[in-house]
């Protein structure tokens, strides 16, 4: 399965790879991130200085919405850690569960921290040493991810102008991958891309209802309606794929002032959701951090006191 995939995709990727657009990136791919992170706090700090206000509307988010917002976080986390586990069942390897927990959290914390969103490489290297799976055919296989997520997302930019073209995208992309399924010879495996695409899913949810918390928690005029916070969380999940700054740092900004016309949301609301989202994160992570670790080091003890 896996090398008659690899093969089919080999040839787009040395296309891809090999055009001079992407080219000029990469030369420079480490100083255009230190520009964007420059560029984004200047931003940031002009922008807080001359709107003082801001600062009271990140206060009237409350303990309570922090707490839903770090449980919530916590479903994402589980949505991550089955969409490992689906994929390394794709290339007919298995990881135990807990690995794919602790290697979800370790890979989570490096691509928030970590120069240019390096989790997905953590992973695959982690696996490379762990399972003996090739690098190239467990970056393959997460396009099934990368599509699913790309597909469904920018299928909810369109819901509050055009919502038909909504049921059209993810009817397509469900279409293509039943398509592609079959054509790969990976009907056998159906049942792990069905679970990706619906994982997928449930984690985008999770993020809207995120968004939804933190737009509203911070609006002083009223509150946003669902449609907004969909076509915003849409916006913004798509940065996902600019994987330039850590933790998409001022590429999901620009993300969403590009896309200001398509969720009305306005500049102030976008910089005081984005602090609070960022900072509670941040928190989410060092605490998933410390319990990962101990209980990492607590099944160490463990075993050295069994042998």
């Amino acid at each position: 399965m896996i090398k008659t995939l690899t093969t089919k995709l080999q040839k787009v990727s040395r296309i891809i790879s090999d055009s001079s657009l992407l080219k000029l990136v990469k030369k420079y791919k480490k100083s255009l991130a230190i520009f964007v992170i420059v560029a984004f706090f200047i931003f940031f700090g002009v922008y807080v200085y001359a709107h003082p206000a801001i600062i009271n509307d990140i206060a009237k988010v409350g303990f309570v919405n922090v707490l839903l917002i770090l449980l919530l976080y916590g479903g994402v986390v589980l949505t991550n850690v089955f969409i490992t586990h689906n994929t390394i069942r794709l290339c007919r390897k298995e990881l135990p569960l807990k690995n794919s927990f602790f290697l979800t959290i370790y890979s989570g914390v490096i691509n928030f921290f970590g120069p240019l969103q390096s989790g997905p490489a953590v992973r695959a290297i982690y696996l490379k040493k762990k399972l003996g799976l090739k690098i190239r055919d467990y970056t393959y296989v997460m396009l099934f991810y990368y599509f699913a997520y790309a597909a469904l997302n920018v299928s909810l930019l369109f819901i509050k102008n055009l919502p038909i073209f909504t049921i059209l995208g993810v009817l397509v992309a469900i279409t293509i991958i039943t398509v592609a399924t079959d054509k790969l010879g990976l009907t056998a495996l159906k049942k792990y891309i069905l679970g990706i695409f619906i994982l997928t899913a449930i984690q985008i949810a999770f993020m809207t209802v995120i968004y939804t918390i933190e737009l509203n928690a911070i609006n002083p005029g009223g509150s946003y309606s669902l449609i907004q916070t969909i076509t915003y969380t849409a916006s913004a999940n798509l940065a996902l794929f600019v994987s330039l700054t850590p933790g998409a740092i001022g590429v999901r900004e620009a993300f969403l002032l590009l896309s200001q016309s398509i969720h009305s949301i306005p500049l102030m609301s976008i910089v005081a959701a984005g602090i609070v989202d960022r900072a509670i994160y941040i928190v989410f992570l060092i605490i998933l951090f410390f319990i990962s670790s101990t209980l990492h080091l607590k099944n160490m003890f463990v075993r050295k006191q069994k042998i």
